[in-house]
């Protein structure tokens, strides 16, 4: 009797769940776990579990891969010079120098330049005198030094008198030989020194009629015929004898914003403290010799046995005596014009000051 009430229930409930299926038609299936990849490592008991792919990368057919993270860059050490090094370059230099003059005079001459050891009793003499000349209180004292002492004497007092200048604070020799103009000849030693912003400076020893060594005191405190300041503040137009440490410039303007014609010279003061830019003719023999101490090539028709300095590397530093002049109503005390190249260096033989 159950029976036959129940029969009909369970007919209908099956044909009405074969209906339900045929009815709400295909399904999504449902996502599998993400799978997973073993570490490398075979002693990790670490897994980590593969991502799935993006959507973007699925309507383009790819799979996207994660972007890596950029990297910062390495920062580039520092180019730093101990003063050994500052003082081989400062010997190499000396050893090129091909002339003291770069105009046309009959006085052109080569100058020879002999390296010697630093125990050799001349350099360990220099230095001795050197130390001297640094314990002494003023410049009084200090005359008894210097070649020359009656030029020098008024020149020492207006230096460290009126302009208030001291002398460089130096170290040990690094470097020394001889450098040979005609008959003149020259004890030039390297000294470190922490004053200069190259950390190098150079001491010149003339040499008496009995063989007594004397400091150079002009190279030596790279005295200038007027202060820096003063220069910049006055600019004037007759030349002034100037001693500077030369590097290029790309500076052009003023009265000499013409590039074509003029060559840029960046002009700093010994100390560091003080700097102008110069203009040099570049179809000059000046403008050709200071090109080649800053490591800029010009073309030029110079004959070869013209006396140029050789040819330095990019972005050279040079020591030159030079003498500058300011144009009528300069529009700049930084822009001067180089009236002449007098020595690629500081030091100036007999002849050169004329």
């Amino acid at each position: 009797m159950v029976l036959s009430y129940a029969m009909p229930i369970i007919i209908a409930g099956v044909v009405g769940g074969f209906g339900y299926f045929l009815l709400r038609g295909p399904q999504e299936k449902v996502s599998s776990l993400p799978s997973v990849e073993l570490s490398s490592d075979p002693t990790s008991p670490e897994v980590t579990a593969i991502k799935p792919a993006s959507v973007n990368s699925l309507l383009l057919g790819t799979t996207a891969k994660p972007k890596a993270k950029p990297k910062a860059p390495t920062p580039e050490a520092p180019i730093t010079l101990t003063p050994a090094q500052v003082a081989q370059m400062e010997i190499a230099a000396l050893s090129q120098a091909s002339g003291p003059l770069y105009d046309a005079r009959s006085a052109n001459m080569a100058i020879q330049f002999e390296k010697l050891p630093l125990d050799t009793a001349t350099v360990v003499d220099a230095g001795a005198i050197l130390r001297a000349y640094l314990q002494t209180k003023d410049y009084r004292e200090r005359v008894a030094f210097v070649y020359d002492p009656e030029k020098c004497e008024p020149l020492m007092k207006q230096h460290y008198e009126q302009r208030g200048e001291k002398d460089p604070l130096c170290g040990q020799v690094l470097g020394a030989g001889y450098m040979t103009a005609g008959g003149s000849k020259v004890l030039c030693l390297a000294v470190e020194c922490a004053t200069r912003p190259d950390s190098g400076m150079r001491a010149n020893f003339h040499f008496t009629k009995t063989g007594k060594l004397m400091l150079d005191w002009e190279s030596w405190a790279a005295w200038c015929e007027m202060s820096w300041a003063d220069l910049k503040k006055e600019r004037p137009q007759r030349s002034v004898l100037m001693r500077a440490v030369i590097s290029e410039s790309d500076y052009y303007n003023y009265e000499f914003s013409e590039k074509w014609r003029w060559l840029a010279v960046k002009l700093r003061s010994a100390d560091g403290l003080q700097n102008v830019t110069g203009y040099v003719p570049r179809d000059s023999a000046a403008g050709i010799a200071m090109a080649n101490l800053i490591g800029v090539i010009l073309p030029h028709n110079l004959p070869p046995e013209a006396p140029l300095p050789p040819m330095r590397e990019v972005g050279a530093k040079s020591l030159v005596t030079v003498r500058l002049a300011y144009p009528p109503n300069a529009q700049s005390d930084h822009c001067v014009k180089i009236s002449e190249l007098m020595a690629d260096r500081w030091l100036l033989f007999p002849g050169e000051e004329k």
